[in-house]
């Protein structure tokens, strides 16, 4: 009897430790488990077309370096470049639905449904040089109102822009001096006022995405091409299309987006270090820009061979007339946001850095 009995107590003992055994492993488990969650570092998916050996790569490169190096490693920013992830007309969409964190998005393709957002497409309104740059700084109210209305209809947040500098017209051996040869013309353009002008000016406008530019050319698939000076650089676009035109009647900017709900679900840490970075990498991406056209102009014409062609005070007089009547159908289109840009833009040219003679690009002539 007195074995049973201490039989029964040894049990209840070994179950009494076994019991709290499990307690600690389940409590050790739990904590683990923490401690692996929190040095699992955040990572943040970055898409773009911009190829990595592109000047304009550059600003993102260095954002997701300075990123790691603030956070210790604790944000990485996977960053797609070349349009991996996703081609530069899909990706506006995609972050604003958050498939993709954060993406490199060009202003012309929120201009079918954010009209002012196209505002820098417009025939000659930034063509003269330092009211382009004043007019895409950070303390801007162009750009904030830019900004404003990407994140109101959009739902996304801009954290900084990229310029790309001015539109180029490229053909096979012609120049487009004139608006007259661009009669019947097929022309790759990006963006609906871009597409406008071209149609008023007598070419027949097609939306190609810009990784799809080299193909387009090579194939003889349009017969001119719209774009910017870097996109000529960065694709090499010079191998297919042998004469430039600048007509200097417009410029293209990029903006770095992050979906507005994943912002809003960082902690205030998190944001501070992309705020940091992205403020830097707005500098950097505006100071590359400073001289890139002209050296851009000189490289083409003594290195490859191109013909770069610039417009006749009577040529210039053509392009303005045949594209006259978009600054009024803009303002139209944009309603309100478009008469606040116009404002805006009537003060810019009062202010002492742009109230001066015109100043443009020294490209080669």
């Amino acid at each position: 009897m007195a074995f049973a009995f201490a039989r029964e107590i040894t049990s209840e003992v070994g179950a009494w430790m076994l019991k709290q055994f499990m307690k600690s492993v389940f409590i050790l488990t739990i904590f683990l488990g923490q401690s692996l969650a929190e040095e699992r570092p955040l990572v943040i998916r970055f898409s773009t077309q911009a190829p990595s050996d592109a000047e304009y790569f550059q600003s993102m490169l260095h954002f997701k370096q300075r990123v790691a190096a603030e956070s210790n490693d604790k944000i990485r920013i996977d960053l797609s470049d070349s349009g991996k992830l996703y081609d530069s007309d899909k990706i506006a969409a995609a972050v604003s639905s958050g498939k993709v964190e954060i993406g490199m998005v060009n202003l012309t393709r929120y201009g079918q449904t954010i009209p002012v957002a196209d505002a820098f497409s417009l025939p000659f309104m930034f063509s003269d040089k330092l009211v382009e740059i004043a007019s895409r700084a950070p303390n801007s109210e162009i750009r904030h109102l830019i900004d404003e209305a990407i994140l109101k209809r959009s739902g996304v947040r801009v954290l900084w822009w990229i310029p790309e500098g001015s539109f180029v017209l490229l053909a096979k051996g012609i120049s487009v001096a004139r608006p007259e040869a661009l009669a019947g013309k097929t022309v790759r353009s990006s963006g609906p006022t871009s597409a406008a002008t071209l149609r008023l000016c007598g070419g027949k406008p097609n939306e190609i995405p810009a990784t799809e530019q080299p193909k387009a050319y090579e194939s003889g698939g349009v017969e001119v091409g719209m774009t910017s000076i870097t996109a000529v650089m960065a694709r090499k676009l010079f191998r297919f299309m042998n004469t430039i035109t600048l007509t200097n009647q417009a410029v293209l900017n990029d903006v770095v987006v992050v979906n507005e709900s994943y912002w809003q679900s960082l902690s205030e840490s998190q944001r501070t270090i992309l705020k940091s970075a992205a403020l830097i990498a707005d500098k950097e991406a505006a100071d590359s820009m400073v001289n890139f056209e002209d050296h851009a102009y000189k490289q083409l014409v003594e290195r490859e061979g191109v013909k770069v062609v610039t417009l006749s005070q009577d040529e210039l007089l053509l392009w303005r007339i045949c594209s006259g009547d978009l600054l009024s159908g803009f303002i139209e289109r944009a309603g309100v946001d478009g008469h606040r840009l116009m404002a805006a833009y009537a003060n810019l040219l009062q202010d002492p850095c742009c109230n001066h003679p015109k100043t443009t690009s020294s490209a080669p002539r």
